[in-house]
């Protein structure tokens, strides 16, 4: 049981709690349960009863101080799927029952000029809010409390133990794939894993020339299987060289762990084409410099993307939707939170680890 007491989540008893939450107490510690009353709600959130959350590798980074200071107790998690419960004076746009879900984003303000432009999710103008994982708690939990804008609705016909990596996952690459689209254009996408698996659906269903590129050999039909028309690995240097400089576009699912590794990443790029990084590794393990000579003189475009924008989001539940591209996933019970952290942390999980919440809520008050 939670020992360490946020300042804006009442612990309380088990018989007294409006919800349970998984929390971490400090970096490379292990989860503990945590009961506890929500702050009232404001009038622009819902309080969501969730049925199914996922968890993504950016929590455990998160947990462990990997890219920056935390404070704890800390409940990150923000792949969040369930029934709107509670909602605030203003909201109008869900019903009690609707079914929702969430990602990485809490709020944006909706004046800033990046607001403005479309691209709400690198709004700087919300301070705290504007992050599910922190500080406030997030989806690690049977309940989350959240802005209403940045809660979409969920068609009822995606599987809903389907449905809470994409509102992670699915949106952080169907965003750069959507805003990089070209017909003709040759796509390679780095890395099978959680974020691979996925980019290489959203990308062959986009009618993109999709390579998916692996240091796993043994992944090449599985990668056939989800659209990818052409297979390289990057262990075999014969077909390493004969790929340099064909394509467009590489998306990184997955991160180089030294310089060399990333200058043989971007070779395959054209003159002219575009590194687009999603996959952030452990700042604190990982160092690397960029092959200035080579992004200059090749006019090669380095670009980082954030998840996506409301509007992006929409749009890619509405397109996974329509072609039924969904993740490979993991399912574990409520009870059973620390396995799924565990496997997702120190084994290799194929390809997200969805938690059921089912009827936690009740059980664990007994």
């Amino acid at each position: 049981m939670a020992t360490k007491e946020h300042s804006l989540y009442k612990l309380v008893s088990k018989d007294q709690a409006e919800a349970f939450a998984w929390s971490f107490e400090g970096p490379n510690t292990e989860a503990v349960l945590y009961p506890f009353q929500f702050p009232p709600i404001r009038p622009d959130e819902v309080r969501i009863q969730q049925t199914y959350f996922g968890l993504c590798y950016t929590d455990c980074h998160l947990v462990n101080q990997d890219w920056f200071p935390i404070s704890y107790p800390s409940v990150p998690g923000h792949e969040i799927l369930g029934h709107v419960v509670q909602r605030g004076d203003q909201v109008t746009q869900f019903q009690i029952g609707d079914l929702v879900g969430a990602g990485f984003i809490r709020d944006s303000c909706g004046k800033c000029k990046q607001c403005i432009l479309g691209n709400d999710q690198l709004c700087g103008q919300v301070g705290n809010e504007h992050l599910i994982p922190i500080p406030k708690f997030g989806g690690f939990a049977t309940h989350v409390q959240l802005p209403a804008k940045w809660a979409f609705p969920i068609p009822n016909t995606i599987p809903q133990h389907l449905a809470p990596p994409l509102l992670c996952a699915g949106i952080t690459v169907y965003a750069p794939l959507k805003r990089h689209f070209g017909a003709n254009k040759k796509v390679g996408i780095l890395g099978i894993g959680g974020l691979g698996h996925l980019a290489i659906k959203f990308s062959a269903t986009l009618g993109m020339q999709t390579t998916a590129i692996s240091t796993s050999a043994d992944k090449e039909d599985e990668a056939r299987s989800y659209g990818a028309t052409d297979f390289i690995c990057t262990k075999n240097q014969e077909q390493m060289a004969k790929a340099n400089g064909t394509f467009d576009m590489i998306l990184s699912c997955a991160s180089a762990n030294t310089v060399d590794e990333f200058i043989a990443y971007t070779n395959l790029i054209k003159s002219g084409g575009d590194f687009v990084m999603v996959g952030i590794p452990a700042l604190t393990k990982v160092e690397l410099q960029l092959p200035f000579f080579a992004l200059v003189v090749r006019q090669i475009s380095f670009v980082g993307s954030l998840v996506g924008s409301r509007q992006e989001n929409y749009e890619m539940l509405e397109f996974a939707n329509k072609h039924k591209i969904y993740p490979t996933c993991e399912q574990f019970e409520f009870e059973n939170f620390r396995g799924a952290y565990d496997k997702l942390l120190n084994g290799r999980p194929k390809y997200r680890c969805v938690v059921k919440v089912g009827n936690a809520p009740e059980t664990l008050k007994q």
